[in-house]
């Protein structure tokens, strides 16, 4: 239990050990078994937490809409990450929303991190200088009306999820999997289908119309949020999610900042290409 809400976890640990510890957070619309092919690869010398986030799967939704905003996130995660680390080096590593909440979780909680590995999440300081700056990033991004609609639960479930599955990649569902149909019957249920749109709907910066007049884009302010441990940033290419405008000067943010680009993989680079995942990490924890 974190703050009165269980978070439910896979792990894959060794007894008594004090190996480093990865702990793995998962992004929208997905739950922590999308980690799974890339544990079963990773060395045994590596333990691994991959938790549900708040209200995803089987998770407990949190008791208030404002428990999903940002800050709130971290502060829950980062007590998570207090109570399972049993003092193991912890290494953190994001997707998506997963990788939203990692980043300022490794700059607000520099103690915790030992390292932060990010596979395609933007740094938040650089996707808001991009919404400012790139109409394509703006254009990518304005899938996240549908998801803040006030009937978003609605017009999700009579379409039978298809914005979800065009995101995550239609082909999973064709194939049936059993990661597949845990997928529907989360979305199906209206408690947790709420929690997740929660997230979209708490984000500290909603992205602007494409019509939006230049003083409205001159208003946004751009946080400051700067990471100061050794980041590894895994970025599949072909991302219908993120313009690559979503990297450019993260130098300034991210100083020790490693970039590796896969330029066939998509957004769930993870999923897709487990094994150059894999490669990439070893490499980065070894240096």
């Amino acid at each position: 239990m974190v703050d009165g809400a269980s978070i439910h976890y896979l792990s894959r640990e060794e007894e008594g050990a004090k190996n480093p510890l990865i702990i793995m957070l998962h992004g929208f619309p997905e739950n922590a078994h999308t980690w799974e092919g890339l544990m079963a690869i990773l060395p045994t010398t590596l333990d691994i937490i991959a938790p549900d986030l708040p209200g995803y799967h089987l998770s407990s939704p949190l008791p208030s809409e404002t428990d999903y905003q940002v800050p709130s996130l971290i502060g829950r995660m980062a007590a998570f990450i207090e109570k399972v680390k049993k003092g193991r080096k912890v290494i953190l590593l994001g997707h998506d929303w997963g990788g939203a909440i990692a980043w300022p979780l490794a700059a607000f909680h520099q103690t915790l991190i030992s390292k932060l590995i990010i596979v395609n999440a933007a740094h938040p300081s650089c996707f808001t200088r991009a919404i400012k700056t790139s109409s394509m990033q703006r254009e990518k991004s304005q899938y996240i009306a549908t998801l803040i609609d006030r009937n978003a639960e609605r017009i999700l479930s009579n379409t039978d999820f298809q914005l979800l599955k065009n995101m995550i990649g239609s082909c999973l569902f064709e194939q049936k999997s059993s990661y597949s149909r845990e997928l529907l019957n989360d979305w199906r249920d209206p408690e947790t289908l709420s929690a997740m749109l929660s997230y979209y709907r708490q984000m500290p910066q909603q992205v602007p119309q494409m019509n939006v007049s230049k003083k409205v884009l001159d208003d946004i302010r751009i946080p400051e949020i700067f990471i100061h441990c050794p980041t590894l940033l895994l970025w599949g290419e072909q991302d219908d999610a993120f313009d690559l405008s979503v990297i450019d000067k993260i130098e300034h943010y991210v100083p020790q900042i490693t970039k590796r680009f896969n330029p066939s993989a998509s957004h769930w680079l993870h999923r897709e290409k487990p094994e150059w995942v894999r490669k990439e990490m070893i490499d980065f924890l070894r240096a």
